[in-house]
């Protein structure tokens, strides 16, 4: 009696077959990693290619943002979406033309003023005036923390006024060539000649012939090399020429071609951006349509949801901060000039840039209580502020701009889009800033949101179905 073959075997075999015609991206794990490294090379390639994606990246960004504009300029106007498009970049020209160069104008001339009194020693004074009215079990730390501030950030030394200004430097410097001239062990010499008079002072007439001896010796020099025939280890690299001419311009010509191609780089970014807004802005849908199209049939209804929730939470929260930015800058700026902080309308915008993350335009209170305090040091006694009206009136236009914020601002224009808690935003905040800096905690509360939806949608129905028994598997797709 003949045995019947194994059906089972037969499979095997055919698997086996099957296997040894694949070939190495066929294999799923194989596809996953070359994926993964796809991505990473495109990364890195965007960030060699910096001066190019740029600009692409910003104009796709701003496509994004003014999307619900342009769809309202075509829907409640009846533009057609060249018109709205060439609209909003003639409005934006005209912004900067009549609101955003004249405001620069006033915040760099407000900025070389801070600059110019700080580095005269103005702060520095009213600093220890402040420090000198401080209790004594307090002053000591307070001295404490500035020399620790100093240590974190050495630029801070100039504005305290630990760090001697270029004048006091020039006159240390004036006061140690005299003694050097007082030294007759030890006097000047220029070449090996002494440029001593018979007095003691410096004979300029003999200096100066000697530095002009040493500049023709070096130019005699350079000629000579200029003559000879170039060298093995010298024939990829300038001629004597070429090379003189290098010597003569040295660090300024270097200095002026770093800022000519900072300048080139600027003109383009300015030109570039507008130019890829307007035709990412126009073909906008058809990009939208593009990448939808790419979705598999058997993913898209629950991919459109995923996307769709993680768009509004993102677009909402962007636009919400951009406009809440801009608004808080504004009543910052008009606020702190109507008491009295001077240089009002520079730190009201900077802190209106930090109003972007949540909670952080809180750096600019101590910072407009010091600036008026040094302010009204400056007056005179029967002209200035009580102690605590110093503390007292920046801190009140502060929490009326927060107030606004957290009860009409975002409730108005931003709402719950991201259904973020106040104390799950600061964590992100804080979370955001320790991994990227600045850059981290602008994206923090996106990405949260993001990761929050993920969880809700895909994470945590399949951990449930695992606890439950209906899945073998806790993680998502298994």
């Amino acid at each position: 009696m003949s045995e019947s073959p194994d059906p089972s075997s037969g499979a095997r075999d055919q698997a086996r077959r099957d296997l040894s015609r694949l070939h190495v991206w066929q294999f799923q794990a194989v596809r996953d990693v070359l994926l993964v490294l796809i991505v990473l090379c495109i990364l890195w390639l965007g960030y060699a290619m910096s001066a190019i994606t740029v600009p692409l990246l910003v104009a796709l960004g701003l496509a994004y943002l003014f999307e619900p504009v342009i769809s309202l300029l075509q829907k409640r106007v009846g533009m057609g979406r060249t018109a709205a498009v060439s609209t909003i970049l003639g409005g934006f020209m005209i912004t900067i033309v009549l609101v955003a160069v004249p405001v620069a104008a006033v915040v760099i001339g407000q900025t070389t003023s801070f600059i110019r009194n700080a580095a005269s020693g103005r702060y520095a004074a009213g600093l220890d005036q402040a420090i000198a009215m401080l209790p004594d079990s307090v002053r000591s730390d307070v001295q404490d923390g500035k020399v620790w501030l100093e240590d974190a950030l050495p630029w801070s030394a100039r504005v305290f006024g630990d760090v001697p200004s270029p004048r006091a430097t020039e006159e240390d410097e004036g006061e140690a060539a005299a003694e050097e001239e007082s030294d007759p062990v030890a006097p000047a010499t220029a070449g090996g000649a002494s440029v001593v008079a018979d007095d003691g002072r410096i004979d300029e007439g003999r200096l100066r012939s000697m530095v002009q001896a040493e500049v023709d010796r070096a130019i005699a020099e350079r000629s000579i090399g200029m003559d000879e025939p170039p060298t093995a280890a010298g024939e990829g690299g300038p001629t004597g020429f070429g090379r003189n001419a290098l010597g003569l311009l040295g660090s300024g010509a270097q200095r002026v071609w770093g800022l000519v191609l900072g300048v080139v780089e600027l003109g383009l970014l300015v030109f570039l951006v507008p130019f890829y807004f307007f035709f990412f802005a126009t073909a906008y849908p058809k990009v939208v349509d593009f990448v939808r199209d790419l979705v598999p049939h058997e993913h898209r209804d629950q991919v459109y949801h995923l996307v769709g929730s993680m768009d509004r939470a993102v677009s909402g929260f962007v636009r919400g901060r951009l406009v809440i930015s801009a608004i808080l800058g504004t009543v910052f700026a008009i606020g702190w000039l109507i008491v009295g902080v001077p240089y009002s309308l520079a730190l009201g915008l900077l802190v209106g840039i930090f109003c972007a993350v949540p909670y952080l335009s809180v750096v600019g209170v101590p910072v407009a209580i010091g600036l008026l305090f040094v302010d009204q040091m400056s007056q005179p006694e029967a002209e200035r502020y009580a102690w605590w009206g110093i503390i007292l009136w920046p801190s009140l236009v502060y929490m009326i701009g927060q107030w606004t914020d957290d009860w009409v601002l975002t409730p108005l224009i931003q709402g719950k889009v991201t259904d973020l808690d106040p104390v799950s935003i600061v964590v992100a905040i804080l979370a955001g800033g320790s991994l990227a800096g600045l850059y981290g905690m602008l994206l923090a509360v996106p990405v949260a949101a993001c990761i929050k939806i993920a969880l809700r949608e895909i994470v945590m129905p399949a951990i449930r179905n695992w606890s439950e028994g209906r899945s073998k598997d806790p993680l998502p797709g298994n």
